[in-house]
């Protein structure tokens, strides 16, 4: 009964590993999707400055309101400046200019890249992974004890 046990959870270990490799794979996508954008928040400390450099750029529709952005992303798109503009209404507006260099950089130097979160994420089930693996095969050692004293028992009744 107790060999039974330890092969059911030692089942459960193994989809838990193969549940974390799965999770590893599709967060691959989201970290090559998210190299090279970095994305800052606008908030009330930032959305004046921010507000001067988007208008030094003949390309900006100042009809948009300000208040109504969320955050701006910035990418490199083949050697051009692309900043998407969220909104809290949920439009987005991509903006090319290579003049906004010093909007660039401010995202760049207080902005966050997503890729390095699911690059943390990763990490952490990857440690997991191995930890589990580690206390699977410990199991699997339980269980060859088990069918080795099996073995020996059934070989001792049959003498």
């Amino acid at each position: 009964m107790k060999r039974n046990l330890f092969v059911i959870f030692e089942l459960l270990l193994m989809i838990v590993i193969v549940i974390g490799i799965i999770m590893i794979i599709y967060n691959g996508y989201h970290i090559f999707s998210g190299l090279g954008k970095s994305i800052v928040n606008v908030n009330d400390n930032n959305k004046e400055f921010i507000e001067n450099m988007l208008k030094t750029s003949e390309y900006y529709d100042e009809t948009n309101d300000i208040n109504q952005l969320k955050k701006i992303q910035f990418f490199m798109d083949f050697n051009d400046y692309e900043f998407t503009l969220y909104y809290q209404n949920g439009e987005e507006i991509e903006l090319y200019d290579d003049e906004l260099y010093n909007l660039k950089s401010y995202i760049e130097e207080k902005g966050y890249s997503k890729a390095g979160y699911y690059i943390a994420i990763d990490v952490i089930i990857i440690i997991l992974c191995i930890c589990i693996n580690g206390i699977r095969k410990k199991i699997a050692n339980d269980i060859d004890l088990f069918d080795k004293q099996m073995i020996e028992d059934v070989k001792e009744k049959s003498l």
